[in-house]
């Protein structure tokens, strides 16, 4: 009798304890995801660009063409001014239509022609013609007019991170592979004429878009204790590293650039947290075309 009791009570204590242990279990699972959650919404959240409005590209499959104000091969065409009394390496170009005239202390060079190789993203067609984007970072004109007849169709296929941390590349590149900042991406470019650039964007659905305010100005600081130093003067973003962080631009070179590779995860977050108080209005973004290689485009970041 007294066995039958306590087999009946085992039952109904069990049976009060199985929803409380379930809750907890179900609790567990939700906080789970709720942090799951949070940090991919971190990572997201990072760097905050309006996606590209490509979807289409053509390719100049003749010798070479013009750019059009208008779709009419009798409209103005796309040419440059340039500073006519400039002795240095950094002299002013004006980006205008023909009809325009030109501004005192520049001199008109030439037509801007569209040789045969250059890739254009498509923002529409109007009967023989398509409209094209031709905005840079010289050229602030967003969009030209090309005959549908000197271009032809090019397919661009997505670009992975091993992609663009190949030693082929003209620069060097290191793609951030998890935690808060997944998917930033880190490209570091040096030359005589313009020293080291650092700029930081984002790999997203098999782009790189990269805003223009986000980079800095770098250079190594032999006498620097310091491993990474980055502030803002004025409007631009300045980075100085010390020799820990160098390695040789190519190799028996004195020269040296920042070695990505030895970057820390606080080091990382010091450069992205810098640039990214900033908003961006213009946005490179870069494409990958099998037959071409990679391309980058401009657009305004809306």
């Amino acid at each position: 009798m007294m066995r039958a009791i306590k087999i009946k009570l085992f039952i109904v204590l069990w049976c009060l304890l199985i929803p409380i242990l379930t809750a907890n279990s179900n609790d567990k699972k939700a906080v789970g995801k709720a942090e799951t959650a949070e940090t991919t919404a971190k990572a997201e959240s990072v760097i905050k660009v309006t996606p590209p409005p490509f979807k289409k590209f053509v390719v100049v499959n003749t010798e070479e063409t013009g750019l059009y104000k208008k779709a009419d091969t009798n409209s103005p065409t796309l040419v440059r001014w340039f500073e006519s009394d400039c002795e240095s390496d950094f002299c002013e170009n004006i980006y205008q239509w023909s009809d325009q005239p030109g501004k005192p202390g520049f001199e008109l060079s030439t037509d801007i022609i569209a040789c045969e190789g250059r890739v254009f993203p498509v923002l529409g067609e109007e009967g023989k013609f398509y409209k094209v984007s031709i905005l840079n970072e010289w050229c602030d004109i967003e969009s030209a007019y090309i005959p549908k007849n000197c271009v032809g169709d090019i397919e661009c296929s997505p670009i992975k991170a091993d992609m663009l941390e190949s030693e082929d590349n003209y620069f060097k590149c290191r793609v951030v592979k998890d935690g808060k900042y997944k998917d930033i991406v880190l490209i570091d470019e040096y030359d005589d004429l313009n020293g080291e650039t650092l700029r930081v964007g984002v790999l997203n659905e098999g782009t790189v878009a990269i805003p223009l305010t986000y980079h800095f100005d770098s250079i190594l600081d032999r006498e620097q204790k310091e491993g990474l130093i980055v502030d803002e003067t004025e409007g631009f973003f300045f980075l100085r590293y010390s020799k820990n962080l160098a390695m040789p631009i190519e190799e028996g070179y004195e020269s040296c650039q920042l070695d990505l590779k030895k970057l820390s995860n606080e080091q990382i977050a010091k450069i992205v947290d810098m640039v990214t108080s900033k908003k961006p209005e213009y946005v490179s973004c870069m494409y990958h075309f099998p037959a071409m290689g990679l391309e980058t485009f401009y657009y305004l970041s809306k």
